[in-house]
């Protein structure tokens, strides 16, 4: 997998109504299982299929006339820092711009370093804190390479 190539071996797909999204893959970026079954229905839900394994997996939410947020970015650990995340991020973006939305939002957790860094390389600005936003919403703590993951962070990007 070292030699992926994401603009060839990568296909990026809508997943059909009648297909099960990944819960699994979906779970990594965000373990609340009953807020997820509660805004997927809701999503335009983005796969990265490689070679008949789903590698990453977008879901994107209309939150308002305006604004799509994308709700879960997940990348399956072997297939990351290979670009697939990037690409979930542009296809998002140009579905959301498609639709009429002339901003995409995406939040992630003070603990997330890499996804931080990914969403301001592609262009997201940080808007927002949302403190103490895990520690009060999420039944169990999420703790990431060693930091506590406790406030939301909010990144908007013009479309």
């Amino acid at each position: 997998m070292s030699d992926l190539k994401p603009t060839t071996d990568i296909s990026i797909q809508t997943l059909p109504d009648s297909a099960a999204p990944p819960m699994e893959l979906i779970l990594l970026a965000d373990p609340n299982e009953q807020e997820v079954l509660d805004y997927l229905p809701h999503c335009l839900v983005i796969t990265a299929i490689h070679q008949e394994f789903t590698a990453g997996v977008l879901a994107l939410s209309p939150e308002s006339k305006t604004k799509a947020e994308i709700k879960v970015l997940a990348v399956a650990p072997g297939y990351r820092r290979k670009g697939i995340g990037r690409l979930l991020l542009q296809e998002a973006g140009s579905r959301a711009k498609r639709l009429g939305f002339t901003e995409l939002q995406v939040c992630t957790g003070n603990s997330s370093i890499q996804p931080f860094q990914l969403y301001q390389q592609a262009g997201f600005d940080l808007t927002d804190i949302r403190w103490n936003y895990f520690t009060l919403h999420y039944p169990e703590p999420i703790v990431e390479d060693g930091i506590v993951c406790r406030h939301q962070l909010v990144l908007i990007k013009n479309l």
